[in-house]
């Protein structure tokens, strides 16, 4: 399997550096030409590796305005956020659980890229993952393994409602998908079918306020 590895710029690349090092503990890597005027370091985590190389001077907005990572830690997501918390580092999403079984929070660092931090949601007692069923927002199907997400990755919508990347379909394309699912599963005329797939989807989450 590859990998990828942002190379993001950085305003003040001591300045960046610090904050991951002392405020994220991510472990330095690789600095270049030297620590003191550094014009290319690397830090990393957990196996994921950030690249950092000097923003144009003439930058007057953040160079990470809009952009924001996903990054699945080990160990204990609580603990680490109390501790990223007490550093004092910038916030903009408090830890909170999702509805996919992630726990995640959101952190903005100094050049404006959020990273967004989650890990499993696990049970207390044996650390283990919720096993409490995760539906689809849009057509209400179980999803028990990645598989099951569209995209392949945790969603708020399954595999048969998303398209290859991952974001949801139209109405008119999931509409017709549940059409087609009660035609053959129900043994339903189209426009029995039809009927009963609009009820369906008008309780779901995703076309509720439709």
């Amino acid at each position: 399997m590859g990998n990828i590895s942002p190379n993001l710029a950085a305003k003040d690349m001591k300045k960046t550096l610090d904050f991951y090092i002392k405020k994220l503990s991510f472990t330095p890597g690789m600095t270049f030409p030297n620590p003191d005027k550094p014009e290319y370091a690397d830090v990393s985590k957990d196996g994921m590796v950030f690249m950092f190389t000097p923003a144009a001077a003439d930058t007057k907005e953040k160079p990470g305005a809009g952009v924001s990572f996903y990054l699945q830690i080990d160990g204990d997501i609580d603990v680490y956020y109390a501790d990223v918390k007490k550093r004092g580092v910038n916030i903009p999403i408090d830890i909170k659980d999702e509805p996919f079984g992630i726990r995640d929070f959101t952190i903005e660092d100094p050049d404006g890229y959020r990273l967004i931090f989650n890990a499993p949601i696990k049970t207390a007692a044996s650390g283990q993952p919720a096993t409490a069923e995760v539906k689809c927002q849009s057509c209400g199907m179980p999803m028990t393994s990645i598989g099951d997400f569209g995209g392949g990755r945790e969603n708020l919508y399954c595999v048969h409602c998303c398209h290859p990347d991952g974001s949801l379909k139209t109405y008119e394309e999931v509409l017709d998908g549940m059409i087609n699912f009660m035609m053959t599963s129900r043994s339903m005329d189209r426009a029995a079918s039809g009927k009963a797939a609009r009820e369906y989807l008008s309780v779901m989450p995703a076309w509720c306020n439709r």
